[in-house]
């Protein structure tokens, strides 16, 4: 099995349009995507709704763990509930 891990994406309301093609390509190469923490900049919703449309580049499954600055805004269960709308196992 090849895994794809990412960490630190630290995805914020401007990163429309620039995560989606690294998803494309560690799809190419990987049986699935690890997503290792410090996935949004501050842990807002909206960053979170950013990464989640950004997660349809990916086209094999997705695993995820939040890191600290995921938990910034006291929002760790609105980020991880759009994730996994997414398709992410959280």
């Amino acid at each position: 099995m090849r895994i794809a891990a990412v960490g630190d994406l630290h995805c914020t309301r401007d990163s429309a349009g620039s995560l989606s093609p690294l998803f494309a390509a560690a799809s190419a190469a990987a049986d699935v995507i690890a997503l290792c923490g410090d996935l949004t900049d501050h842990g807002l919703p909206e960053e979170a709704d950013v990464l989640a449309s950004e997660l349809s580049g990916a086209s094999v499954p997705i695993v995820a763990v939040l890191g600290n600055h995921d938990h910034e805004a006291g929002e760790a269960v609105a980020v991880t509930d759009r994730l996994a709308h997414a398709g992410a196992s959280m």
